[in-house]
């Protein structure tokens, strides 16, 4: 094990809060975010610990600030849970890293795991919005990455997990889609640039298992055309 972790591991057996503060501050930005990393795991392993571990790596960020690299790494809806203190501390939802990428960019792109299960929180970060005052969160839903793309046309575009949201999910990412219009209008240049990545998505589906797509009608949602105008792009980006 590495000395700041078992540094840490000693200080958390001592509870001795003001010392670990003070080792997180002298730690490097990597070791910080395998400090954060060994807490949330802890969280894990015994759900009992779960506030303490998030209210100290809440305070954590609250000194220090949050880093372009620990955002990247916050791609599932547990990791969301855990670090949603955090990121509702300074606008960090809005916190982006060299490629413009903010926290939701990642975690509707996550392709690590492709099963109806992982995938990305709409729900809960719908519920964020109706239930508190998130203008940070509403505002990230709207931000560009380097290739101008939205969290939600991340999504539509390049994650490979093409199995069916539940319909609570369903629900929630229309909703979203209807927040982020009244934001701003839709950037409908996007659409003939990266419709080609949905057909790759689709490779070695029939045309018409393509068209019984749950993809295929979000995307026809969010721009506001046809669903059979959606199905010829994708036929004929080849």
């Amino acid at each position: 094990m590495q000395p700041h972790l078992q540094t840490l591991i000693n200080l958390l057996t001592k509870n001795d809060l003001k010392l670990l503060l003070q080792h997180y501050i002298d730690s490097s930005e990597i070791e910080n975010n395998e400090q954060l990393g060994f807490m949330f795991q802890q969280s894990e392993i015994k759900p009992s610990n779960f506030s303490y571990y998030q209210q100290l790596a809440t305070g954590f960020i609250k000194v220090k600030g949050i880093s372009k690299s620990l955002i990247s790494k916050l791609k599932t809806h547990n990791t969301l849970s855990f670090f949603t203190p955090a990121l509702q501390i300074k606008d960090n939802f809005k916190v982006t890293d060299d490629q413009h990428r903010n926290v939701l960019h990642f975690l509707f792109t996550n392709n690590k795991v492709l099963s109806a299960n992982k995938q990305p929180p709409f729900n809960y970060l719908r519920s964020m919005m109706l239930f508190g005052s998130n203008n940070a969160l509403r505002d990230a839903l709207c931000q560009r990455n380097e290739q101008n793309l939205t969290p939600i046309e991340c999504y539509l575009f390049t994650n490979n997990n093409l199995a069916p949201l539940a319909n609570h999910e369903l629900t929630a990412l229309l909703a979203l889609i209807e927040i982020e219009s009244k934001q701003q209008e839709v950037n409908n240049v996007n659409y003939p640039l990266f419709i080609k990545k949905v057909r790759e998505l689709c490779q070695g589906s029939t045309p018409s298992e393509i068209e019984e797509l749950q993809r295929v009608v979000l995307i026809a949602t969010y721009y506001k055309i046809s669903i059979q105008s959606v199905l010829e792009y994708i036929n004929n980006a080849a």
